[in-house]
């Protein structure tokens, strides 16, 4: 087992494709294949379904992500820290991000930002909403990347992307492609714990004047496992498209004719940072095409 193995397993899992995880890594294909098919067999369990057209992670594979997340963020830290020591003209910005943050759109962007200013390291880190805010209050973070509800209004925030929001159930009809918003607040639902903002997302779409949702008592480890869960009977989930697995049923949710959304967002609170203030440049100009991109 070797980091680059790691870093193979993080990409192909949040990239869903071999092909999108190799150019990532910047290996080739049949390296990125050998490596995660090397480490398969060394702990003698799969951990991706691979399909001619599709890329899933197994339940097994799905517990080995949060390790993996922890481990290789720590290895970044540590080469960041050396960089630092041996080059102090690299520019090393602090990144954390919420787990509901689309991989597929910022990685992208990121790496593209870095292939034009070599002398930068970008460092993420994934972390709980609550845990982002006081590390940026207190600038151990120069950016956070994180859901809310409704668009915020500041010159410290920079509008990113939004996503459609879908509900999953055992029983939804596949036929129907589409449910009202009021059609479902009546199930039970099941969640992740608080920390990354869907929970709380979900009850606050879902909460009328007149009753709290219903939960489901048990958490879900991760959104993979909680649309399992949801699929499987133990109650209903919301859940933005880029977390739902390929080719699980779902329906988009809708208030009357308006469809429901998630908004994502980049906020930071410092003014004099010049190295941040190119990269949320290129974030401005570059993230209207990488999601036209990644819908299209």
């Amino acid at each position: 087992m070797n980091f680059s193995q790691l870093k193979f397993i993080k990409a192909v899992a949040e990239l869903e494709s071999f092909s999108r995880a190799a150019e990532f890594c910047s290996v080739t294909q049949p390296t990125l294949s050998n490596g995660v098919a090397k480490l398969e067999d060394e702990l003698g369990k799969k951990i991706f379904i691979r399909t001619t057209r599709s890329v899933t992670t197994t339940h097994f594979g799905r517990s080995l992500l949060p390790i993996i997340t922890s481990i290789l963020t720590q290895q970044s830290f540590i080469y960041s820290s050396a960089k630092d020591y041996a080059d102090p003209e690299t520019v090393v910005l602090k990144i954390g991000m919420s787990p509901l943050i689309s991989t597929k759109i910022i990685a992208p962007m990121t790496h593209s930002f870095k292939s034009q200013h070599p002398k930068f390291e970008i460092l993420f880190t994934e972390d709980n909403l609550s845990t982002l805010d006081e590390k940026l209050a207190h600038q151990a973070l120069d950016l956070i990347l994180v859901p809310t509800v409704k668009k915020s209004k500041s010159k410290y925030v920079l509008s990113l992307y939004e996503e459609d929001l879908y509900f999953i159930s055992d029983h939804q009809q596949e036929a129907k492609t589409k449910v009202q918003l009021n059609d479902i607040r009546d199930q039970t639902f099941v969640m992740v714990p608080d920390s990354c903002g869907l929970a709380e997302l979900t009850r606050s779409l879902l909460r009328t004047t007149r009753t709290e949702i219903k939960e489901y008592e048990g958490k879900a480890l991760s959104y993979q496992v909680l649309a399992d869960w949801a699929t499987h009977g133990l109650g209903a989930a919301v859940l933005p498209k880029s977390k739902i697995p390929l080719g699980m049923p779902k329906q988009q949710i809708y208030k009357a004719a308006k469809p429901m959304k998630i908004f994502f967002e980049a906020r930071w609170v410092s003014s004099d940072n010049a190295a941040l203030h190119k990269l949320l440049q290129h974030f401005e100009q570059n993230i209207h095409s990488m999601v036209a991109g990644m819908v299209g």
